[in-house]
């Protein structure tokens, strides 16, 4: 259709960077891990050619540092030239982890590669059968922060379909990486798209013109980029979107799994724990299938599951668990991950939390024989389920505690917390307190 036109929209390659991994992998396993970064941005462009897109949009940190490595600038080069071939454009915008005073690439780049300035905004416009199809704005960080305001010069007519790429943490109180609201973005006037980076998730912000999107990171490096990380394919034509969607990248998927110990699935030792344990894991391989299609299976798809295992509940096993050694609990891991080694899609077990309890009664029976425990699960719902409660609880945290959205400025002092956090801290704080209750209260 004429007018019609397609894009990749990425960010946060972090080419150079590897995936961190506990314990002692096979070779194999480790070798995905040390390419997985690698492979992820080979993915993105040969979805590109796949779905013939016009270019390809890199939204920041192509690198993971400011030295670009040989093999980091060679490899990301090669890519772009297979691109080049084919007349798909690459733009991008330098970010806090590859930021650029001046010209530093380690060797010349495509004809089809065109990075944006760290000096002044820039405009590109991108041609299709000899008609401007779009127009892309954006600029450059100049250095590891970025404290001006750059969306206030993206001026641009409204004559085409028009990208602007900004890096930023969308904190209008962070000053390291260009402050700014989603509200402000939109206030910009036309801009029909804007492209994100900087986030490691994929989050849509905006599902309206103007569309604000963050990709997130292609391929998750560690427990902190759970999930399966891609990049959002967009179709246009003329100036509205007509489809766009989410192509997954990730070789390598990090996951967290709950496992709750209960009544129906009594541990009295080691062995029942670990059939349960490898019960829960094996339930991903199944599931696999669900995620692998069409598409994953052209571009090779994922090849398994790092899985850091939260075990909940109240156990027999719990005095044991306390005073584990920690050579006992890397036997442990151990036994585990040579009993999921045949797994089609490889999952290996990273670590292990124990929020476990020791038994106690049922909570029900205690809420009858003392209405104290029955004021106690009102005022757990109370937190649980009133904001202005939950905000309060966290207030009275204190200031050790800090709910940090970006991953790049992370205060290290504090810790940090999430919903799922703070849930997990109100169900323990709930169970310590029944047992101390009841222990008082002298209740067998």
């Amino acid at each position: 259709m004429r007018g019609t036109f397609r894009f990749i929209h990425a960010a946060d390659l972090h080419i150079g960077s590897f995936l961190n991994i506990n314990g002692e992998p096979q070779k194999e396993i480790q070798d995905l891990c040390k390419d997985a970064v690698y492979n992820a941005f080979e993915r993105i462009c040969r979805s590109a050619i796949w779905y013939k897109v016009n270019f390809i949009l890199i939204c920041g940190d192509v690198y993971d540092s400011y030295l670009r490595s040989v093999r980091g600038n060679r490899f990301f080069i090669n890519q772009c030239l297979g691109l080049n071939e084919i007349n798909i454009g690459v733009y991008v915008i330098y970010g806090n982890h590859d930021a650029t005073n001046e010209k530093n690439e380690l060797f010349d780049m495509p004809p089809n590669v065109h990075i944006l300035s760290a000096n002044n905004v820039e405009i590109f416009q991108v041609y299709k059968e000899g008609e401007v199809i779009a127009k892309i704005i954006g600029k450059s960080y100049k250095g590891r922060s970025e404290r001006e305001k750059i969306y206030e010069n993206y001026l641009l007519d409204d004559d085409v379909f028009n990208i602007a790429m900004l890096h930023t943490a969308m904190e209008k109180d962070n000053k390291n990486y260009s402050p700014c609201t989603l509200q402000q973005l939109k206030k910009v006037a036309n801009i029909d798209y804007w492209a994100l980076g900087h986030i490691h998730k994929t989050n849509i912000l905006s599902n309206t013109k103007p569309i604000v999107a963050f990709p997130g990171i292609p391929q998750g490096r560690d427990m902190g980029e759970l999930g399966q990380g891609g990049v959002f394919l967009v179709e246009v034509c003329k100036k509205e979107i007509i489809n766009m969607e989410f192509l997954p990248i990730s070789t390598v998927i990090y996951i967290r799994v709950e496992i709750l110990i209960n009544e129906d699935n009594k541990t009295e030792n080691f062995s029942d724990l670990m059939v349960i344990i490898l019960e829960k894991t094996r339930e991903l391989t199944h599931n696999t299938a669900e995620i692998i299609n069409s598409k994953e299976a052209l571009l090779e798809g994922f090849k398994g599951h790092i899985v850091q295992l939260i075990i909940k509940g109240r156990t027999e096993l719990q005095d044991k668990i306390a005073h584990m050694r920690e050579e006992d609990y890397n036997q442990f891991i151990e036994d585990i991950n040579e009993e999921l080694s045949l797994e089609k899609y490889f999952l290996w077990i990273d670590s292990i939390i124990f929020r476990t309890t020791s038994p106690m009664q049922d909570f029900e029976n205690l809420k009858i024989q003392n209405s104290i425990f029955l004021d106690l699960d009102e005022v757990i719902s109370l937190y649980r389920s009133e904001e202005e409660s939950k905000v309060q609880l966290q207030k009275n945290w204190g200031s050790i505690w800090k709910h940090q959205i970006c991953t790049e400025n992370i205060d290290e002092d504090k810790f940090d917390f999430d919903e799922e956090i703070t849930e997990d801290i109100i169900l323990q704080a709930r169970e310590l307190v029944i047992e101390k209750l009841a222990e008082a209260l002298e209740i067998m």
